[in-house]
């Protein structure tokens, strides 16, 4: 992990203006890295490397490079901002020489197939939802399109914290509750990777596998 933390900072401390576009990519300028990203390496190290892997919301791609790094044969990782993904092929080709993961567009789409390792993390998607039940409802779309795969890595909003906050809308806030709701026969296993107030916000890993 630490050899891939490393070949990261440098990479990102060479291209500066990348963060013009994701300031949060800050955080990777830097070590240790973010406790999520260190949770995805984790439980990605222990996968069958010939598992198909979608990413979505893959920003500039600082979760993608885990993916690359450790192996993966099959990697789709959608980004919809064009600056972004742009930003996100150009690391990736660089970094791994590898110029078939990033996609320019938005998820679910069905032309890429299902997978077997669906990744939503260090995303909160709250102008595609208007209360907690379609915030739930989308998740559960994202894992449905991805064919209900064996592994769903999801970070979420914790229902913990409770300050006002219109960029984090209470309805996009999950508790272990509405995730067990969400997937009644699955195994969960979760980590907190913020927490209020010593971080701006709490959120919560989670990892669902289908029994």
């Amino acid at each position: 992990m630490e050899k891939l933390e490393k070949l990261l900072m440098d990479y990102n401390l060479q291209h500066i203006d990348d963060l013009i576009v994701s300031p949060w990519s800050k955080q990777y300028c830097r070590t240790p890295f973010p406790l999520y990203w260190q949770k995805v390496y984790d439980i990605m190290e222990k996968i069958d490397r010939k598992l198909k892997v979608f990413e979505i919301g893959c920003g500039q791609g600082d979760v993608t490079t885990i993916f690359c790094y450790l192996g993966f044969h099959s990697v789709c990782s959608f980004e919809k901002v064009p600056q972004l993904a742009e930003n996100a092929k150009r690391r990736i080709e660089n970094l791994f020489d590898r110029k078939d993961i990033i996609i320019q567009e938005e998820y679910p789409n069905p032309k890429y197939g299902l997978c077997d390792v669906l990744v939503l993390v260090n995303c909160a998607y709250k102008d595609l939802a208007d209360s907690k039940q379609s915030y739930k409802e989308l998740m559960m779309n994202y894992y449905s399109s991805a064919g209900e795969p064996k592994y769903f890595i999801m970070e979420a909003i914790d229902s913990s914290y409770t300050k006002e906050d219109d960029e984090f809308p209470e309805y996009i806030r999950l508790s272990r509750v509405d995730v067990e709701e969400m997937f009644p026969i699955a195994k969960i296993q979760s980590w907190p990777t913020y927490v209020y107030p010593q971080n701006l916000k709490s959120k919560t890993l989670y990892l669902i596998e289908k029994k």
